[in-house]
């Protein structure tokens, strides 16, 4: 629903970067191509297999930009849900190496 409404969820998403140490035309240049980076994250995942690899590797990525964004406002609650789902990248992206590792002995 965020690339229909792209440049209002960067201004609302912006505004509460406001108080922090980043500059506005960083958070934007961050904001405008993240939407695009989900949807291909979760495209790679649902598709599988290699791709989903990499989906699990960019998402874990994303989510630690994320993470050190939200970590910058101070909002510990939603921080440490965005841990949560570090950690659960991680964990699927690590059960699909073993899986392929299991699957040629």
């Amino acid at each position: 629903m965020r690339i229909p409404k792209l440049a209002a969820f960067v201004a609302k998403t912006e505004a509460g970067f406001a108080q922090t140490i980043l500059p506005p035309i960083l958070t934007k240049a961050f904001l405008y191509p993240l939407p695009f980076v989900e949807l291909t994250v979760g495209l790679l995942i649902l598709v599988g297999g290699q791709f989903g690899k990499w989906g699990y590797f960019l998402g874990g990525l994303t989510v630690s930009a994320l993470l050190f964004g939200t970590t910058l406002k101070e909002d510990w609650t939603v921080a440490s849900t965005q841990l949560i789902y570090i950690i659960a990248f991680y964990l699927a992206l690590n059960g699909l190496e073993e899986s392929g590792r299991n699957r040629f002995r």
